[in-house]
């Protein structure tokens, strides 16, 4: 890749073998970006965005790191989004990492209105992009922006990470997926010995034999059990734990 030395490689898989131990629903913490910045060099803004393309596109997902955009530069973003080359509708099915200096030169670019309005106030002056896979109508970016054009390094960089970046997304999806989902009630080892018992058709007085305690300890295990499944009867909870209803109740 143009402009890498090895050791831009090195830092890159540490980058990389650190992101791996960072947990939670966020694709990519504060932590990860602050660490990207660190490595591709910027001072005025790292982030991820999440958006529903259209006219302007909306952000259903934000991480960033740096210099927050007032409500006013924000305002004014929707209103000249268009002059933005390196906008989610163009890039979001690029696989390389994009600049705006590829689209415009340093003169050209202080003609926008985008650039007096958002970025000329904001100090950018070059924005380096790169897009994850979407589902159709929607964009994932990393962006850095700073107050110096970026260089081939800095893009070389970006779309090598760009596997791992992707990798991330699909691993903190899979988290949202499975703290959204119903998790199983939890039986201890005694409640569970005692619903396989009561699968087998077993009594209150036979398991109090078999486990060497009174019926009212067995009783009180079922009592929790039932509470812990949901469920009013015995034969429901093991139609619930065994996917069969045939225990006597």
């Amino acid at each position: 890749m143009d402009g890498l030395c090895e050791r831009d490689v090195r830092s890159a898989l540490e980058l990389v073998y650190d992101a791996a131990t960072l947990g939670g629903p966020d694709p990519f913490p504060t932590e990860f970006l602050v660490q990207l910045s660190a490595l591709i060099p910027v001072d005025v803004l790292v982030g991820y965005h999440e958006a529903i393309i259209g006219r302007p596109c909306r952000v259903v997902e934000s991480t960033e790191v740096g210099n927050s955009l007032p409500p006013h530069i924000q305002d004014a973003g929707r209103r000249y989004f268009e002059q933005d080359p390196i906008k989610h509708g163009v890039g979001r099915r690029e696989w390389r990492a994009l600049k705006l200096t590829d689209f415009y030169t340093p003169r050209q670019l202080r003609t926008l209105e985008f650039y007096r309005y958002v970025w000329q106030p904001m100090r950018i002056e070059d924005s380096l992009r790169v897009w994850l896979p979407a589902p159709a109508g929607r964009a994932r970016v990393v962006y850095l922006e700073r107050s110096a054009p970026f260089t081939e390094r800095d893009r070389s960089l970006l779309e090598l990470l760009r596997p791992s970046l992707i990798r991330m997304h699909t691993a903190a999806s899979a988290r949202r997926r499975a703290i959204a989902a119903p998790h199983p009630p939890v039986l201890t080892p005694r409640e569970q010995q005692v619903l396989s018992l009561v699968a087998g058709g077993k009594t209150s007085r036979e398991i109090a034999s078999l486990l060497a305690v009174s019926p009212h300890t067995v009783r009180k295990h079922i009592e929790n059990i039932l509470e812990k499944l949901e469920v009013p009867t015995r034969s429901a909870a093991v139609a619930r734990a065994f996917g069969r209803a045939d225990a006597a109740v």
